[in-house]
C-alpha cells in the first residue's frame, strides 16, 4: 500500500513464456535412398529442392524418414549443419508427406516402388487410364484398378493393401509426433505395435515403459501427461512403482521416479541419509 503523499506503484509488467524458435522447413522430393537402418528409422538421402539446389544437383538429407520413398515429395523440419567430411547438410527432426499434384509426379511417386505390386512401367499405366484422378482413385475405388490392362484382382488387392500399410505408417507418425515424440522413438513405437500404436499410445501411454527399448517411466510419463492423463491417475502411480528399471538408457528413468510426494519404488517415501564426511560408498 503506497505511503501517503506517494504516487501508486506502478503495476508489474506481464511474464510471457518465450516462444521456442521455429525449425527451419525444407520442400523437397526425395530423389534416392543412400542408406536406410530399418530397425530404427535413420536415413541418408538425396533430395532435389526448389530454391535451394540448382537444376540437377542433389541435397544431402539425415535423419529419420521411416516410410518416405523415392519419388514423394516431402515437407522436412530439421536444422542445417556441416559435415567435415561430407559438407552441408539436412538434419531431419521430423516430415510429412506431400502427395504430388502432376502428373509427372504422381507417375514418378507411383513408380518409385513405394507400393508393393506398382512398378515404373505399371504406373505408367495406371496414370495414362486415370490420368490426374489416379491417386484419388487408389485411395477411395481401389477396385476400380482392375480396368487397367494388366491389372487383375490378385494384383489389385496387393496394391490396394500396400497402400494401406503405407498410409498407415504415416498417420501413426504423425500422431505421434503430435504428442510431443521423438522420430526416432516414434519409430521404436511403429516397430513395436504396428497398426494397434494410435490406440496404445491414447489408451495404455505408461505401456510403453514396459514394451519398447528406450522409453522409461519419465518418457511415458511426458507423452501421458501430453494427452491429459491426471497427474495423481491410478495409472500414473502404478506404472511408477511397476515400472521395472533400466528401460531408458541414460534418461535416468528407474522405478518411482517422478511419484507424487516422492514415493519410492516400494511405496515408501524417500528419505536421504546424511553420510560423514569421512565414510566411503561401499
Amino acid at each position: 500500500m503506497p505511503q501517503p503523499g506517494q504516487p501508486p506503484a506502478a503495476p508489474a509488467a506481464p511474464t510471457s513464456t518465450p516462444t521456442p524458435p521455429f525449425l527451419p522447413t525444407l520442400e523437397a522430393v526425395l530423389e534416392r535412398i543412400t542408406y536406410a537402418n530399418e530397425e530404427t528409422g535413420y536415413t541418408v538421402a538425396r533430395v532435389s529442392a526448389r530454391g535451394v539446389t540448382s537444376s540437377g544437383e542433389l541435397l544431402t538429407v539425415v535423419g529419420n524418414l521411416l516410410g518416405a520413398q523415392p519419388g514423394e515429395s516431402l515437407r522436412l523440419e530439421g536444422r542445417w549443419k556441416s559435415h567435415a567430411q561430407y559438407g552441408r547438410q539436412f538434419e531431419v527432426q521430423s516430415f510429412t508427406t506431400v502427395l504430388p499434384a502432376t502428373i509427372q509426379g504422381v507417375r514418378r511417386y507411383l513408380g518409385s516402388g513405394l507400393i508393393k505390386g506398382i512398378g515404373p512401367k505399371m504406373a505408367e499405366r495406371i496414370v495414362a487410364h486415370f490420368d490426374t484422378d489416379t491417386l484419388r482413385v487408389i485411395e477411395e475405388e481401389p477396385a476400380r484398378l482392375v480396368e487397367v490392362p494388366g491389372l487383375g484382382p490378385k494384383r489389385t488387392a496387393m496394391i490396394t493393401r500396400a497402400w494401406e500399410e503405407q498410409k498407415a505408417i504415416k498417420e501413426v507418425m504423425v500422431f505421434l509426433q503430435g504428442v510431443g515424440v521423438s522420430t526416432s522413438l516414434a519409430v521404436r513405437i511403429y516397430k513395436t505395435y504396428r497398426d494397434a500404436a494410435i490406440a496404445v499410445v491414447k489408451n495404455e501411454p505408461y505401456r510403453l515403459a514396459a514394451d519398447v527399448w528406450g522409453i522409461g517411466f519419465k518418457t511415458a510419463d511426458t507423452i501421458a501427461q501430453s494427452l491429459g492423463i491426471p497427474h495423481d491417475s491410478p495409472a500414473r502411480v502404478k506404472a511408477g512403482l511397476q515400472f521395472p528399471g533400466g528401460r531408458d538408457p541414460g534418461c535416468g528413468d528407474g522405478p518411482g521416479r517422478g511419484l507424487p510426494g516422492g514415493v519410492g519404488a516400494g511405496g515408501r517415501r524417500r528419505t536421504r541419509t546424511p553420510r560423514s564426511a569421512g565414510a566411503r560408498r561401499q
